[in-house]
């Protein structure tokens, strides 16, 4: 994926904690299973500024992908 200066070091952060529980268990991915982890772990959040960022990350994803 290109860095896409939408990005905030936060939203980083999270992508990259997510990607490393695929990695962790084994799991091969995609962009679209990663978004839609990533969409499970928004609909868990109780704090609303995290909820924000992987918001954002989803829509940045899909806008990548498409």
């Amino acid at each position: 994926m290109i860095y896409d200066n939408r990005m905030t070091q936060e939203m980083l952060a999270l992508l990259g904690s997510t990607v490393t529980r695929f990695m962790r268990e084994g799991i091969p991915f995609e962009l679209h299973e990663l978004s839609q982890a990533l969409q499970r772990l928004k609909e868990d959040e109780i704090n609303p500024e995290i909820k924000q960022r992987y918001e954002a990350i989803i829509r940045l994803l899909s806008e990548l992908m498409h």
